[in-house]
């Protein structure tokens, strides 16, 4: 699996929640359990770290795409860490396949989640994302990360994007209401077959 599953289950799950919901619990539901999964993300992060600092932060990464897939640059400020994506992996599959308005809810508020879950005193602002329809995606952490540090070190706590899926499905299931349960889970599978 890569990035490109990953982004369909969520786009495929959002949708099938939409359209079993109604819109205002549908999207409550959506951003339960995006924030409820990156948290874990986040706390799973955070059991790596020596410090719970940005710079732990930024190398328990638990992901890594393919070359060119994702396109970023950091700013390493005196008072801030800025990261700037001017390509995105996720953000090019939902387009791909049409489906970038149930992408977005992953935008909206997944990072903040993982940055939560891993330390609830760093403090980010997402001023723009690529799939809320901003040109790129700026990340701004309000503390200085060491670029050093954060350039050299070897990321060893890289998951395969098939424990990614699998997490955000388990996350799925535990947060569906139990009446529709079963009817969005199928509406879920059926989408990605049609993809």
């Amino acid at each position: 699996m890569e990035i490109r599953d990953h982004a369909l289950l969520y786009a495929c799950m959002a949708r099938a929640i939409l359209k079993h919901l109604p819109k205002k619990e549908a999207e409550a539901l959506i951003e339960k359990i995006t924030v409820d999964y990156g948290f874990q993300r986040g706390k799973r992060m955070a059991s790596f770290s020596k410090n719970g600092d940005l710079n732990d932060y930024f190398i328990n990464g638990e992901w890594k795409g393919k070359e060119g897939e994702n396109i970023s640059k950091m700013f390493f400020k005196e008072d801030k860490t800025v990261s700037i994506v001017s390509k995105c992996a996720w953000y090019d599959t939902w387009k791909r396949y049409g489906l970038e308005e149930y992408g977005s809810y992953y935008c909206r508020f997944i990072d903040k989640a993982i940055c939560a879950g891993f330390n609830k005193d760093l403090l980010l602002d997402v001023n723009s994302s690529i799939g809320l329809g901003d040109r790129n995606c700026e990340f701004v952490w309000h503390e200085k990360a060491d670029e050093e540090k954060v350039r050299n070190t070897r990321r060893e706590h890289i998951l395969p994007f098939d424990h990614h899926c699998k997490e955000l499905y388990e996350c799925m299931e535990r947060h569906l209401p139990e009446k529709q349960r079963v009817i969005i889970l199928e509406e879920i599978k059926n989408g990605l077959k049609e993809l």
